[in-house]
Parts: C-alpha cells; sequence; structure tokens
C-alpha cells in the first residue's frame, strides 16, 4: 500500500464531508483510483470516531 494513498483518505473524507450536498458523485468520480476496500474502513473509522 502506497503511503501517499494512506495519506489521501482522511483528505478525500474531509473533502466528501464539507462539500456541498450533491456534490458527492463528482468529488468520488475524480478520485476513482481511491474508491477500495481500505477507503471504506477509513470512511468506517471516522465515523466511529466523530
Amino acid at each position: 500500500m502506497n503511503e501517499e494513498r494512506i495519506k489521501a483518505y482522511p483528505s478525500l473524507i474531509q473533502e466528501l464531508l464539507t462539500c456541498t450536498s450533491g456534490e458527492e458523485p463528482q468529488i468520488l468520480n475524480r478520485h476513482l483510483e481511491l474508491l477500495d476496500e481500505r477507503f471504506v474502513q477509513a470512511c468506517e473509522f471516522v465515523g466511529a470516531n466523530v
């Protein structure tokens, strides 16, 4: 696993949490390379710790 990729997950999650409602699909489409099982795990971790 690439360290840059691991560091990108929190940034993408933050972008999704702070975007305008409805903008999520466009953001996800810009970051398709990050959408994998580890991203889902990162989302679950953030969701459980907010």
